[in-house]
């Protein structure tokens, strides 16, 4: 789930060179206006809410690839101390309650050229963590990784291997946020280390702890799934969807499903619903939740009818620039909780929404990062604590906070 200092100007070129884009018109006119909502209050139902305290990386370097055990205490992170050639990169796991490292787990120089680096993809079931040996090639540029496993993060300590599915430059681009099940459903992309072809897109269903790779499933040819190639899962029904668009350029959620690898493409958006910026699932209510940044809204959908029931605007948005990012469920309080990098009031906002579209808290005092600097490192949550993680307000900065 990590983006790596070495990695953006590769993460353009997919961007570059997906064949297909996703370019509806945005109807964010006629769409009601989110309220102006104020500064958050600081104590909701005898709560205390909002920023809690900033944990910074060992070493001081930014951190690039982060993840919580949502249904623990602990968390990973990968850093590097510096931005130029060589560098070091560093394996640290924390302490969620007191925003402080625990251990460095392992450090790896770059080489010369930069050619290695270790980053944090995402935290799974079971607290079995998956770290990215990025590996690449001076000479061809292709890239030929290894995986780590920590099996749980709570040993601090590097436990195994994962091997990854066949291809000359295989890339995992996104896990889908779930600690549930054992099986995790990831998508990736296949590079021909240029920008000359679009990269071959998969969905893969693996067992991250007993690296067991179940299925390789591929989208409809007609329907063009783009950066940053998202992903989330109803853990219940055990079906994935993946925002993509279709041959009339509406937006089409490619429904996997996980069990039998059978794919459908028969769940469309509204027409002019615009690109899908992030997703979520409550695999307890079967809702989901997206933004899109045309329209800088916030949509919900029921996935057993497969229908929109709740579309508007992002509150304190004037524009594009307002738009809403990454967001996180929470299952036992049947909330979404959607981070807002850039709010007219200044700053960034977390808005904590029911499953009806209501916005029952606006938490401000966040200074989040450029989303295209952390795709893939967006907000995090532990429901049964009501508290989570998210990236800033400096490069090597995670922000607590509670709702």
């Amino acid at each position: 789930m990590g983006s790596t200092a070495r990695g953006f100007a590769q993460l353009a070129a997919v961007a570059f060179a997906s064949g297909c884009t996703n370019m509806v018109g945005s109807n964010s006119s006629s769409l009601p206006h989110g309220p102006p909502i104020d500064t958050a209050k600081q104590t909701l139902a005898g709560r205390l809410v909002g920023p809690g305290p900033v944990l910074t990386s060992k070493f001081g370097g930014p951190i690039f690839g982060w993840a919580i055990d949502e249904n623990g205490t602990d968390g990973v992170l990968t850093e590097v101390t510096r931005l130029s050639d060589p560098f070091t990169s560093v394996v640290e796991t924390f302490d969620q309650t007191k925003a402080q490292i625990v251990k460095t787990v392992r450090k790896q120089n770059s080489g010369p050229n930069g050619n290695r680096e270790l980053v944090v993809d995402a935290i799974a079931a079971n607290d079995v963590s998956l770290i990215d040996d990025g590996m690449r090639n001076p000479r061809t540029h292709l890239r030929n990784d290894v995986y780590y496993v920590m099996a749980p993060v709570s040993k601090n300590k590097i436990t195994g291997k994962w091997m990854r599915p066949a291809g000359k430059d295989f890339l995992i681009q996104e896990i889908a946020d779930q600690q549930l099940d054992p099986d995790s459903v990831m998508t990736a992309t296949i590079l021909n280390g240029t920008i000359s072809k679009p990269p071959t897109f998969e969905v893969v269903i693996t067992d991250i702890a007993s690296n067991e790779i179940l299925h390789i499933l591929h989208a409809p040819k007609l329907d063009g799934v783009n950066y940053p190639y998202l992903v989330a899962e109803d853990t219940t029904t055990r079906h994935a969807y993946v925002p993509a668009a279709n041959y009339q350029s509406d937006t089409v959620f490619v429904d996997f499903n996980i069990l039998t690898g059978h794919v459908s493409n028969n769940f469309v958006a509204p027409p002019f619903s615009g690109p899908v910026t992030g997703i979520a699932i409550d695999s307890a209510t079967h809702m989901m939740c997206t933004t899109t940044h045309s329209s800088y809204s916030v949509q919900m959908y029921n996935l057993t009818t497969k229908k929109q029931t709740f579309v508007g605007q992002i509150p304190n948005a004037g524009g594009e620039l307002q738009a809403g990012t990454s967001i996180a469920a929470d299952p036992i309080n049947h909330l979404f909780l959607v981070e807002q990098p850039q709010s007219l009031l200044g700053g960034s906002e977390i808005y904590v929404y029911d499953e009806k579209g209501n916005v029952l808290e606006s938490l401000s005092g966040f200074e989040f990062l450029p989303y295209e600097l952390t795709p893939g490192n967006g907000i995090q949550v532990v429901p049964s604590s009501r508290s989570g993680y998210v990236a800033g307000p400096g490069a090597n900065h995670l922000q607590s906070f509670t709702y």
